[in-house]
């Protein structure tokens, strides 16, 4: 057991500013590379989970949406995955969410993820074009995950981000193979969505 669970550990070139959401398998954080960018790394513990299944299954997902990120335009891009099996994790990096209220400037005292979720919250309902210009955009970028035999399991509106304005699916943890019998024989994400 780790000494402080709330602390994150340490991530080579990165520091972890605080945390910007969290999941049922992991931590999101706002993170400064040494370059000086921004970036959102989430942390998923083994000690989280019961059993090592859900553990690994998170972690294939990773690897299998880790092929495609960097070149399918309209998926979350995954920057870098790592992983720490003595101290019992692994980790990966992705390009952040929009700030909700001033788009791809950063301050990371105030930073708030720009989500539908957080949309929804703000402005109640969108204009008809524009809910269908989110729509369209997200029904293509599952087309290119599902031409490659993935699916995301957890299509919410807290998990869809804008980036640069254009929506993404996030929580990619939850990205399974079409060939993958757990696909059909876990649940996961939330009923409803």
């Amino acid at each position: 057991m780790r000494d402080d669970p709330q602390a994150p550990p340490p991530i080579a070139d990165y520091v972890l500013l605080r945390p910007i959401g969290r999941g049922s398998y992991g931590v999101v954080w706002l993170a400064r590379s040494v370059t000086g960018l921004y970036r959102a790394v989430k942390i998923v513990w083994r000690e989280s989970f019961e059993d090592p299944q859900p553990y690994e299954r998170e972690f294939r997902g990773i690897k299998e949406f880790a092929a495609i990120s960097l070149v399918a335009p309209r998926q979350l891009a995954l920057l870098h995955v790592g992983r720490n099996d003595a101290e019992g994790f692994f980790y990966y990096v992705m390009e952040l969410a929009d700030d909700v209220e001033t788009g791809r400037e950063i301050e990371p005292t105030g930073y708030i993820p720009n989500t539908l979720k957080e949309v929804r919250a703000r402005r109640h309902r969108l204009p008809a074009a524009e809910a269908i210009a989110l729509a369209v955009e997200l029904a293509e970028g599952l087309a290119e995950l599902h031409q490659r035999g993935l699916v995301h399991r957890d299509i919410k509106p807290s998990n869809i981000i804008l980036v640069g304005g254009a929506p993404k699916l996030a929580d990619i943890g939850l990205v399974v193979s079409t060939r993958n019998s757990e696909l059909t024989m876990s649940r996961v994400g939330n009923p409803g969505y």
